[in-house]
């Protein structure tokens, strides 16, 4: 069974509404109205039976011989004149004198008369009478002579109808008042059921509060960070994740932003991104920088293709190129490239050294072959000299003293990278001289010293360089409390006023690839200034960057490494 819906419920309320209204206002009015009504009726049949009992053919007629024949054609005659219902004429003995019905003459009364025996006037309601309910004024009739004696008694009856009491109470127009009312309340409930109906798509609710409680879950445990910019560029809505990878304060209930949304120019956030945000225009996996994060950001209108304030009646206009069309603002998507980055570095650095192992034991095999060959053919000597030069071969890495156990990924990382310069034509030394653990990461020692090595790779690998110029020299060792990691290549290196930006993010002399470029150094930069070190370009007899990282071991009584004072640079430049 569907639930009502949100516009036949606020009907239901306002026409509950206006009826309790209604009986209140029919009730108050219709008391108030009995009351005055009572009132007036109660002074006017006293008045009248006073008056009547005062008229000298009412006291005659008391005093005449046959009083009922006196007095029986005055009981048809007064009432019309004095504006009252029935006119009764009662003897002291509580005996009808006269009656409008002569079949009641000489009936008795049944009420009390002894307050108007002694000279008062008594009123009261009846309501068990022939008339119905109706007001009954009675009033003491004096001897013509005026001793003061009470020879009979005047009763007065005025018919009260609720039906006039309801009329005087302007109940028939309350009525037609709530009726318009009500009218007008369910075609306002309907025009505004049709926009409920169209903003809502026909959800009840119920099925809206739980599609809320499903997506207010679901946003704040989204991986990605999610952003919803106004027109007026204010951020209405963000998710817990778009919090910490924008370094916003924490968002209220289901991340909305309250009654003073920020303005995206008063976040504090780098200016390139700042301009998307504040654009409104679609971005589609646009690179950022936010601190030391390197973003992600997708940007498109909240609605594609609507504009809520269009009206099919409306002339088309063209807008201005470039501009967005109206609509409720953009939805932003940011994910953080650099948890993507060093994860592909070290599946690519994995990966690397599997094809690594897989060639060197293609060639090892080759080489066993040979051996096996000059020994069969008793020529050890030629044996002898093929170890010797296997032994010594460069780029391998073969000879040097390394502690895999003290950072092993940097001896796996170099490895692999020795043979894939092989394949390129390049000629690459590397030496790891750590022989402690360092207590950097892992994966951040990839991340630098593979970004760096596939820079100098990439240089050194190309075809216009004099081969004698086509080489790499990696280096890893510790300087007192200090690990650096140094990576040298024989190419060109930047132009002077390329050093300035090789750190920027997106910013390369290369072509872009399918992973594109202009991310590696960045990565480094940030890396390293996140592990408080720093980085260092210089060009002597080829392009060397150096990488210095302050250890999380105690000092160890060595010295320090060169300048010092560069832990507080930042920017990568020398």
């Amino acid at each position: 069974m569907r639930r009502w819906s949100i516009a036949r419920r606020l009907a239901v309320a306002q026409l509950a509404g206006l009826f309790v209204i209604a009986v209140l206002a029919i009730g108050v009015s219709y008391l108030q109205t009995r009351q005055t009504f009572y009132a007036l009726e109660r002074e006017h049949v006293v008045a009248t039976a006073q008056l009547i009992a005062d008229e000298s053919r009412v006291r005659e007629g008391f005093a005449a011989a046959d009083p009922s024949a006196a007095l029986q054609p005055l009981t048809l005659e007064l009432p019309g004149q004095a504006d009252v219902d029935w006119v009764t004429f009662f003897g002291t003995d509580a005996t009808r004198v006269a009656h409008r019905d002569p079949a009641l003459q000489g009936t008795y009364f049944p009420g009390d008369l002894s307050a108007v025996r002694a000279g008062g006037v008594s009123v009261d309601t009846v309501a068990t009478g022939p008339a119905g309910l109706s007001l009954r004024a009675l009033a003491p009739v004096m001897s013509p002579e005026d001793d003061g004696t009470v020879i009979g008694v005047v009763g007065v009856g005025q018919r009260v109808p609720e039906l006039d009491i309801a009329v005087s109470a302007q109940v028939p127009r309350i009525l037609v008042v709530t009726g318009v009312l009500a009218a007008l309340a369910l075609t306002g409930s309907a025009l505004l059921g049709r926009y409920i109906s169209r903003t809502t798509h026909g959800l009840g609710p119920e099925e809206m509060a739980a599609r809320f409680a499903v997506l207010d879950t679901a946003l704040h445990n989204v991986s990605e960070g999610m952003v919803l910019v106004s027109p007026t560029r204010h951020l209405t809505l963000y998710n817990d994740r778009a919090a910490e990878l924008l370094d916003l304060p924490p968002s209220g209930e289901a991340g909305v932003c309250g009654d003073r949304p920020p303005n995206v120019a008063d976040l504090g956030l780098p200016a390139p991104l700042s301009a998307l945000l504040g654009s409104g225009r679609q971005a589609r996996d646009e690179l950022y920088a936010v601190g030391e994060r390197i973003l992600v950001v997708n940007q498109r209108p909240a609605r594609p293709g609507t504009t809520p304030t269009a009206r099919p009646w409306a002339p088309s206009r063209r807008r201005p190129s470039g501009m967005p069309a109206p609509g409720p603002g953009t939805v932003v998507t940011l994910y953080d490239r650099t948890e993507v980055q060093e994860m592909n570095r070290e599946l690519e650095t994995t990966r690397s050294l599997t094809d690594a192992l897989r060639s060197q034991t293609h060639e090892h095999a080759n080489r066993l072959h040979t051996l096996y060959s000059l020994l069969e053919l008793g020529r050890p000597e030629q044996a002898r000299e093929l170890i010797e030069q296997t032994l010594d071969a460069r780029g391998t890495g073969a000879g040097l003293a390394t502690t895999a156990e003290a950072e092993p990924a940097l001896d796996a990382l170099m490895i692999a990278k020795a043979s894939q310069a092989r394949e390129r034509g390049v000629t690459m030394d590397h030496r790891n001289e750590v022989d402690s653990p360092t207590g950097v990461p892992a994966q951040d020692l990839v991340t630098l010293m593979g970004n760096l090595l596939d820079n100098a790779i990439d240089a050194a690998a190309d075809p216009a360089l004099d081969p004698e110029d086509r080489w790499v020299d990696a280096e890893a060792r510790l300087e007192g409390r200090w690990l650096v990691l140094q990576v040298a290549d024989g190419g060109p290196g930047p132009s002077a006023q390329d050093r300035e930006r090789i750190f920027e993010l997106g910013w390369s002399t290369k072509p872009a690839g399918p992973a594109g470029r202009g991310v590696g150094l960045a990565l480094v930069r940030q890396t390293a200034r996140r592990l408080g070190g720093t980085v260092d370009l210089a060009q002597d007899s080829g392009t060397v960057f150096t990488v210095e990282l302050p250890l999380g071991i105690p000092d160890r009584g060595l010295r320090a490494p060169r300048d010092a004072e560069r832990q507080e640079r930042i920017d990568g430049h020398a």
